[in-house]
């Protein structure tokens, strides 16, 4: 919790907190929000009902709610801006944020206070302001977070203090700028504050949410962690970061492992996509209490949907008896989502710091599993990488062949990436081991063989058991692979996935190496936020294969 009241110390934060106290805006509650969406026109009411709705004190007849956004059905990465990084357009966009705020408090306006932070030792208390007109995304983003309401209240009223002030949301899905007409997110991580212009997609406000508490953690010693995190028996735990698609929340939420799991192997979920990790006081926290999923797999009429809380961009039918039903698949839109519980698998809002950190890659050139054995090389791996999709960019074949790579797998951190490489180095050096997983398919370009979810799931499974026998990997020093993964997971398993040590092979490893070297490199040369001790494992990789296909 917040210790005690800051007085704004930026323009932008003065702007923004000021705007919650304009006579147009009132306080709202998740009851108010439920029944204003109701009547929202573009909302959809279903026949589907809202997953216990008296947690968030909602009528018992709530049901699921539907919002299509338009055109745009995801996050727009090219919108943000941050303030520290303004130079002389500050004072252009001190005016666009100052006429943003007058013309939004000219309009009935809604404030909903809620709870970031599920553990006693970390919780930020929060506030969204929006017109009255997107009561949806209001109330979404309280399912998301935890509302202003009991046990969340009284929980962040016994909570350790922070030195922090609130985190301030205001979000204007209708304004509009020529300038920008993909909108504008501004961003002040320093004082806690956020505005979303111009965006009516749902996770542009939940992400910015995170955006600042994931800042706010590091500020306290934590690790900022876009990832899944779980428990197994007994076993420490488990956390598990990757790009989308790469199958973080398939093995984060699944619960036996395809079957794998014996009986006192019982999983406990943490979260599937935000949580911190405090170096000091051994915790994780997960930030959210509730899921925001892709509903990609999910069925017609699918068992999982009695756990919905609320949809985004989905498509709906009506059936002959007269139910409004949802449409999942992705059928109508690329990146459906919903918000649903955990208490569709055993779960719990917190745990102690994990044992192994897995950096889930789609990088062909890797083998389904290997273990980084020096500290430096843990954190340059955690470059995480996935292929492009041939058909949606309009590249060559050799751009094709490329990784691209996020940092962690959070585009979301506005904090210096070198923060985040020293956090890691920290959690390692206290002994959490590293694993680096390709849940994609290895091998060369043409030649290539799948890695499915279930050898993906084994491999976890005996990586908590401690069951893998490890030897080094020669051609790429710092990493080892399995020694017994044809006793563990199949007779083929080697003749399958263990790399290889002919030339066309170890040309195509180095390629995907110098990808990643040039990335880190371009971060430290050009933006000065990498250093030069995370990327020398790299090289020092790259230059044993080049004295292998060119001995001196």
């Amino acid at each position: 919790m917040s210790s005690q009241h800051k007085i704004p110390g930026s323009c932008w934060r003065a702007m923004i907190e000021g705007a919650f106290y304009a006579n147009s805006v009132r306080k709202t509650n998740m009851k108010e929000l439920y029944s204003l969406a109701v009547k929202q026109p573009e909302v959809v009411t279903t026949s589907e009902p809202f997953f216990a709705p008296e947690r968030f004190g909602l009528p018992a007849d709530a049901r699921i709610l539907v919002s299509n956004d338009g055109g745009i059905v995801g996050r727009t990465a090219r919108a943000r801006l941050l303030v520290r990084e303004l130079k002389e357009d500050r004072d252009r966009f001190q005016s666009l944020l100052g006429e943003a705020v007058y013309a939004l408090n000219r309009r009935e306006g809604l404030w909903l206070e809620g709870v970031v932070g599920l553990h006693p030792d970390f919780m930020v208390k929060a506030h969204l302001l929006s017109p009255v007109t997107d009561a949806k995304n209001m109330l979404d983003w309280g399912i998301n977070f935890s509302p202003w309401m009991k046990p969340w209240s009284e929980l962040y009223e016994k909570s350790r203090p922070l030195d922090e002030p609130d985190i301030m949301v205001i979000a204007d899905p209708e304004w509009r700028h020529p300038d920008f007409p993909n909108g504008l997110v501004i961003i002040d991580e320093a004082q806690n504050c956020i505005a979303i212009l111009g965006l009516r997609y749902f996770g542009e406000r939940k992400k910015g949410t995170l955006t600042l508490a994931w800042t706010i953690g590091v500020r306290q010693n934590m690790v900022a962690c876009h990832g899944g995190i779980k428990k197994i028996g007994d076993k420490p735990p488990v956390a598990v970061f990757g790009l989308s698609g790469s199958g973080k929340s398939t093995i984060t939420n699944s619960h036996d492992h395809e079957g794998m799991l014996n009986e006192d192997e019982k999983v406990t979920v943490i979260h599937d996509d935000a949580f911190l990790i405090d170096l000091e006081n051994n915790f994780t926290v997960a930030i959210e209490p509730s899921l925001f999923d892709k509903t990609d797999a999910v069925k017609f009429d699918d068992p999982d949907i009695k756990y919905f809380y609320s949809v985004q961009n989905l498509g709906v039918t009506t059936l002959p008896d007269g139910r409004r039903k949802l449409v999942a698949s992705d059928i109508r839109n690329p990146n459906g989502r919903c918000l649903k519980a955990r208490d569709m698998f055993n779960h719990a809002d917190f745990c102690e710091r994990p044992g192994a950190v897995i950096w889930l890659q789609k990088d062909p050139s890797l083998p389904p599993i290997c273990k980084a054995n020096q500290t430096a090389l843990a954190v340059a791996m955690g470059s995480l990488s996935t292929m492009r999709a041939k058909g949606v960019e309009n590249v060559s074949a050799k751009e094709l062949a490329k990784l691209v790579i996020e940092p962690f797998a959070n585009p979301f951190r506005v904090h210096p990436l070198k923060v985040d490489c020293h956090q890691f180095k920290k959690l390692f050096k206290l002994g959490t081991c590293c694993y680096i997983m390709n849940t994609h398919a290895f091998g060369l370009p043409g030649k290539q063989v799948d890695i499915p979810k279930e050898l993906s799931l084994a491999i976890v499974t005996e990586l908590v058991r401690e069951k893998i026998k490890w030897k080094p990997w020669r051609e790429f020093p710092g990493l080892l692979i399995p020694q017994n993964g044809n006793e563990l997971f199949g007779k083929n398993f080697d003749r399958k996935y263990k790399p290889k040590k002919d030339r066309e092979y170890l040309d195509f490893l180095r390629d995907r190496m110098q990808d990643r070297i040039t990335y880190l490199s371009n971060k430290r040369d050009i933006e000065h936020d990498m250093e030069s001790a995370f990327i020398d494992p790299l090289v020092a990789a790259r230059t044993v294969i080049d004295n292998i296909l060119n001995p001196i």
